[in-house]
C-alpha cells in the first residue's frame, strides 16, 4: 500500500513523491546499514526460456546482465543514475569499463556504498537524477534500472542523459508503467534527443522472478522486520499477491527493457 501511494503520488505532487521515496530509502539504508551482502534492490528477470534459479541475487543479477548486454562496455566511463545499494555498478565492472560512477539521491545509500565497495575505478556520488552534477559529454553509457518511476520529472531526467551522454553514447534503460501509457515513453525520449534503438517487453520475465524469489524475500522480510511493516515491505519488494505482482500479472503494467542512442 505504502509504495503504491507513492507511485500514485508522483502523477498528482511529484515533489511531495519524491521526498517521500527519498526518506523511504534513507531509512531502509540506515536500517540495514550491516546487511553488506544485500546489494540489489530489483525484481529480477528469469530465463523463461532457459536455466531457472531460485537465487535472489542471480535473479537480480540477470536483469541487470539483460540490460547490460545492449551495448559494448569495455574501455567506456559509464554512470549509473538510481545505483542504490550498488550491486550494479560492482557486477559492472566484470564488463571491463574505464570507470563506473554510482549515483543516488539518498545519502545513507551512497555512504553505505563507500563503506562497501573500495575499488578504484567505482565511484559514488549523491546527487538528483534530474539535475545530474556532472559536466556535458561526460559519460560513453547511462544506465539507469528500476528507479525512473520515483523521479518527479522524467522529462527532466532524460533531457540530463542527453547533456551528459558522450556524442554516440548509450543508454540503457529499464523500469515499469502502466500499459496505457507505455506508448508516451518512447516519444518522451525522442522529444529529449535520445533515440531508441531497441524496446522490449521483459514482464514474463520479471514476473517470474518474483515469483521464484518469494520464499527468499519473505523469510527475509520475518526475519528482519517488525509485524506492523510486513505488509508494506510485501508490496515494495513484490511478494506474489502484492499489487505491484498483481498489475503485472494483470497486464495492466509493463516491465519494458530499452538501448536509446545520443546522435554523433
Amino acid at each position: 500500500m505504502v509504495a503504491k501511494l507513492f507511485r500514485n503520488l508522483v502523477d498528482f505532487s511529484p515533489k511531495l513523491s519524491l521526498r517521500l521515496w527519498q526518506l523511504f530509502y534513507e531509512f531502509i539504508a540506515r536500517r540495514f546499514k550491516k546487511l553488506t551482502n544485500w546489494k540489489y534492490m530489483n525484481y529480477g528477470f528469469a530465463d523463461t526460456q532457459g536455466k531457472v534459479t531460485d537465487d535472489f541475487n542471480l535473479l537480480s543479477e540477470n536483469l541487470y546482465h539483460h540490460l547490460l548486454g545492449k551495448a559494448q562496455l569495455a574501455g567506456k566511463n559509464m554512470l549509473e543514475v538510481g545505483c542504490g545499494r550498488g550491486g550494479g555498478c560492482e557486477l559492472m565492472l566484470a564488463y571491463q569499463p574505464k570507470t563506473i560512477t554510482g549515483l543516488d539521491f539518498s545519502e545513507n545509500v551512497i555512504s553505505f556504498c563507500k563503506q562497501t565497495y573500495q575499488q578504484p575505478n567505482l565511484n559514488f556520488v549523491a546527487g538528483n537524477a534530474e539535475s545530474l552534477p556532472f559536466d556535458d559529454n561526460s559519460f560513453d553509457i547511462i544506465v539507469n534500472l528500476e528507479s525512473s518511476h520515483c523521479y518527479g520529472n522524467r522529462g527532466n531526467f532524460f533531457k540530463e542523459v542527453t547533456r551528459t551522454l558522450k556524442p554516440g553514447g548509450f543508454f540503457l534503460y529499464a523500469d515499469f508503467m502502466g500499459r496505457v501509457h507505455y506508448p508516451k515513453r518512447p516519444a518522451q525520449l525522442t522529444e529529449c534527443g535520445l533515440q531508441v534503438i531497441t524496446e522490449q517487453d521483459i514482464t514474463p520475465n520479471v514476473l517470474q522472478a518474483m515469483e521464484l524469489s518469494a520464499p527468499y524475500k519473505e523469510a527475509m522480510i520475518k526475519k528482519i522486520v517488525l509485524k506492523p511493516f510486513r505488509k508494506p515491505i510485501n508490496d515494495f519488494v513484490g511478494v506474489p499477491g502484492s499489487n505491484i505482482y498483481n498489475k503485472f500479472n494483470s497486464g495492466e503494467t509493463i516491465y519494458f527493457s530499452m538501448l536509446c542512442g545520443k546522435g554523433e
